[in-house]
């Protein structure tokens, strides 16, 4: 692979699942940037007396804190539900995948919607941002073979 192959924002898109199991993921398309996703895993030191040196292991897992810059459109029902799962301190389900690609590859998670603010800036857009903690773990699904 080329690296001009190499994918752009632009390229993806974020979506946000519903209720059912599995969740059903539709376009979030208010959204213009998401941060960064990812985990990362504490070091745990299991240095024991006969060791030489400290030593350590991957502790759990803990999913990174998100971003999720919005243009703020005041009907878009995705932002009120993001809003109404803040004050229900609800659970949703998130996925990022690439446009035109592979159904079924993606990269999935749950986060919990830790706070919310809204910019107005004079002359600026208006800006919705939701800051996501993911619960659990990170999914990179695979398409399925044909």
């Amino acid at each position: 692979m080329a690296s001009e192959d190499t994918l752009i924002g632009n390229d993806l898109v974020f979506q946000l699942g519903d209720d059912s199991s599995p969740p059903v993921y539709t376009d979030f398309c208010a959204v213009y940037d998401f941060g960064a996703i990812g985990e990362e895993k504490p070091l745990v030191d299991v240095t024991a007396l006969c060791d030489d040196a400290r030593t350590y292991r991957n502790g759990l897992p803990d999913g990174s804190e998100i971003p999720l810059s919005c243009n703020f459109l005041p009907d878009d029902p995705q932002l009120r539900e993001l809003y109404q799962a803040y004050k229900n301190d609800e659970i949703r389900a998130f996925a990022i995948q690439q446009k035109g690609g592979s159904p079924g590859e993606s990269i999935t998670f749950r986060a919990t919607i830790r706070a919310w603010n809204l910019a107005g800036a004079i002359g600026e857009r208006s800006v919705f941002t939701f800051t996501l903690k993911v619960s659990g773990e990170v999914l990179w699904n695979e398409a399925e073979a044909a």
